[in-house]
């Protein structure tokens, strides 16, 4: 028999094909087997998602160190893993467009409007609007940040030339991705309860920073002291990142929409 992708010839007993590697099928296409396919794909084989997010947590390092040294089987390559967490925003996104549409406005739902001054009214507006744009398109978000997560971490272990650009990239994107998997499965979990949804978003950056923090102390073998310099280092940068990002979002909403006249009092 041949291989149905090379066309190489197989032994009838081969399970897969040892030139290209492909799984070698012999049964008829079932409802039972097509699903098995689909889930094998999506996951990858031998549960290497389930060994990937584990391992996140216990051992980022050896996930992401192991992956930029060339070990590809054992682990979840990053791009599928970020495709993965972005799935799992945006059924995330689904949910609450769909079916629970009050889900992220507690936080301003809970405030009695009337008792605000005029420019008060314009910032609760203001943030309503910024977290409007950040739910509509917050898997453009995630792809538009990761880059400047790369070139943050860059800056920040400037002393650590082990590591290229790139490969900041890569251990940006296995934390990021792991991050929005842990915040859009809590997310998802808490949908039906728009307080603890709001408690749960007001953590969000803490979490966020620990685990990032915890992440690259593994990767780079810090110290104690080496860890809270590089984090102090780290929230600057950032900061001063997502003031800019603030600014330009600001200046878009100014000049190319009407969202400060319809904010405007009556």
């Amino acid at each position: 028999m041949n291989c149905k992708n090379c066309e190489n010839s197989l032994r009838t007993d081969y399970s897969f094909c040892p030139d290209c590697g492909a799984k070698v099928i012999r049964n008829r296409i079932t409802v039972k087997n097509l699903w098995y396919d689909a889930v094998e794909r999506f996951f990858n084989v031998d549960n290497t998602f389930i060994v990937t997010f584990k391992h996140l947590f216990t051992k980022p390092e050896k996930v992401i160190v192991g992956y930029i040294e060339g070990v590809r089987k054992k682990y979840l390559n990053p791009i599928s893993y970020f495709t993965i967490a972005v799935t799992i925003g945006g059924l995330f996104l689904f949910l609450n467009k769909q079916y629970f549409p009050e889900a992220m406005n507690y936080g301003f739902n809970s405030i009695d409007m009337e008792t605000l001054s005029e420019a008060d009214k314009v910032g609760q507006n203001l943030g309503k609007e910024f977290q409007k744009y950040l739910a509509d398109y917050q898997n453009l978000f995630y792809v538009l940040m990761l880059p400047f997560l790369a070139l943050i971490s860059r800056v920040v272990f400037y002393n650590k030339k082990e590591y290229n650009l790139s490969e900041h990239f890569v251990m940006n994107i296995y934390g990021y991705s792991q991050m929005s998997l842990c915040v859009n499965l809590v997310y998802i979990a808490l949908i039906w309860n728009d307080k603890l949804l709001y408690y749960a978003s007001g953590i969000n950056g803490i979490f966020q920073i620990a685990y990032f923090t915890y992440l690259f102390k593994r990767v780079f073998k810090l110290n104690i002291k080496q860890t809270i310099l590089k984090l102090l280092l780290f929230l600057v940068v950032l900061g001063f990142v997502l003031f800019i990002f603030i600014v330009i979002g600001t200046i878009y909403l100014v000049v190319f929409t009407d969202t400060f006249q319809q904010m405007a009092p009556k």
